[in-house]
């Protein structure tokens, strides 16, 4: 199931609470598995992780912004020949552009989810030296610059932010400056597929 979004920005990064990966702009996974090396995409998650109703109290260990698969034994945020030593995609400021990510149904928690992007170039630079292997520590210092640098769905002019339907006034989860999936139990479009409508097998997982 895919889910596409139209923003307005320069560079981002996606949080979900489920099991998926960026596919457009082509993420690490997405290459990971177009190379054949990665046969379950969407299992580049840290788990168990507690990332309810406070969304953004998890850390991400080693798992770190790009990526970790612990089935296949592949840590995305070292670059590799198939990914990490050249950009995918070059933005300019105001373009508009379509991000789109693909959730498994199985998977598919629904939730909240935000755009980030990190500002922090020395940082960045640890990201994409070829052969380096970020610490744990360097990675979870990327995941704060990406929190710093949020992109809050209220800064855009007309953007309709609503708030997560399975989340209650007073809890962490009530806010409107990410943007939100539907109902876990909606029997219409539930959870993430209610971003976009997008029908099962639109997108590749391993699982369904």
């Amino acid at each position: 199931m895919k889910t596409t979004t139209a923003l307005t920005l320069l560079s981002f990064a996606s949080s979900v609470l489920g099991h998926g990966y960026l596919t457009i702009p082509k993420s690490r996974t997405r290459l990971g598995a177009e190379a054949g090396l990665d046969s379950c995409p969407e299992c580049n998650i840290r788990e168990p992780v507690e990332a309810w109703p406070n969304v953004t109290q998890a850390t991400v260990g080693r798992s770190g912004p790009c990526g970790y698969n612990a089935r296949v034994s592949i840590d995305y945020n070292q670059p590799k020949t198939n990914w990490g030593n050249s950009p995918v995609v070059t933005y300019t400021a105001g373009q508009t552009v379509d991000v789109e990510w693909c959730v498994d149904a199985n998977g598919d928690h629904g939730g909240m989810f935000s755009y980030r992007i990190c500002q922090d170039q020395a940082l960045v630079n640890k990201f994409i030296t070829p052969g380096y292997l970020p610490t744990e520590a360097e990675k979870e210092a990327a995941e704060q610059c990406f929190q710093r640098g949020t992109l809050p769905c209220t800064d855009v002019t007309g953007q309709s932010c609503g708030f997560n339907p399975d989340c209650q006034p007073g809890q962490p989860c009530w806010r409107n400056d990410w943007f939100t999936c539907n109902a876990f139990q909606a029997s219409n479009r539930r959870a993430c597929q209610g971003v976009d409508g997008a029908a099962l097998g639109s997108c590749y997982t391993s699982i369904a």
